[in-house]
């Protein structure tokens, strides 16, 4: 058998470095395995908007829910369009 050509070699070289930096880019911005998360959706019917309620107080920085919640998107169906809030969802 012949030997391959310095040329082969530093290709093979190549793709094998491309492949292993996609994989450890992927793993590094967090593509790879993700965790479940549970979509809650809503329909809203049409009908005469409500007065305004009252302005909360202002939350914790971050989203920690209590516990019998976990995080998920709330998904409101309006006549105006769609609307998805990261919130706690009461777990089923």
């Amino acid at each position: 058998m012949s030997r391959p050509k310095a040329t082969t070699l530093a290709l093979v070289a190549t793709l094998a470095l491309a492949g292993s930096s996609g994989f450890f880019i992927a793993v590094a911005t967090g593509q790879g395995a993700t965790a479940q998360t549970r979509t809650v959706t809503v329909n809203v019917g049409t009908g005469e908007r409500g007065p305004a309620g009252p302005a909360g107080p202002q939350g914790p920085a971050g989203l920690q829910c209590p516990s019998g919640f976990e995080a998920g998107v709330l998904q409101l169906n309006a006549p105006g369009g769609q609307t998805r809030i990261w919130t706690c969802l009461e777990k089923p």
